[in-house]
């Protein structure tokens, strides 16, 4: 997780998160590992002092759960990507159709997750993203196809384009200066 996501967004970037590009990995690829995954956050919920989200997450998930965290993952994620500044809209429906299967309740001005189990958990990740107002928006995806990795822009203006640039920006940079190279350089026979 980026050290500077702020508390309210910390379970919404591990979601997006619990795919892994780059290594192959999917903490959703079977219901085994999705229990894995909400233990794993029940105790850092735990931790942080949100007993409730630790009670959610600790609940035996099924099959059915399953299918709809990855459905909302995969939604968060591709609206996530719009971001970066200059992104573009997207149609919201799937989204909207994931939220309708969430136990979610207004508690003006507040929206909470109802009842208990895995689908009050996956509804306290969209909760967390109303709660969060604004602060959603600085939620991005690496834009390098490679990595695709979650993260947290904590810059001034909200301008920040790669999950670390000593990584992803430096390959990008490295990567395009090839290409340059590569177009000016002479043929050969």
């Amino acid at each position: 997780m980026s050290s500077g996501v702020p508390d309210g967004l910390w379970l919404v970037e591990s979601l997006l998160n619990s795919v892994e590009i780059e290594a192959g990995a999917d903490d959703l690829r079977d219901l085994a590992g999705f229990r894995q995954w909400l233990t794993a956050h029940a105790t850092l919920a735990a931790e942080r002092g949100r007993p409730e989200t630790a009670a959610r997450l600790a609940a035996e998930p099924a099959e059915a759960d399953l299918g709809l965290a990855r459905r909302l993952r995969d939604e968060l994620r591709a609206e996530a990507v719009t971001h970066h500044r200059g992104g573009a809209d997207r149609d919201r429906a799937g989204l909207r159709a994931v939220a309708a299967e969430l136990p979610l309740l207004a508690h003006v001005p507040l929206l909470v997750p109802a009842g208990e189990g895995t689908r009050a958990a996956l509804a306290e990740v969209l909760a967390d993203i109303v709660q969060s107002g604004p602060e959603w928006r600085r939620v991005k995806i690496c834009p390098a196809d490679d990595c695709q990795w979650a993260y947290y822009d904590a810059s001034k203006n909200s301008s920040r384009r790669w999950c670390s640039m000593e990584l992803c920006g430096n390959r990008n940079k490295t990567k395009k200066y090839r290409q340059r190279q590569a177009a000016h350089a002479p043929a050969t026979d």
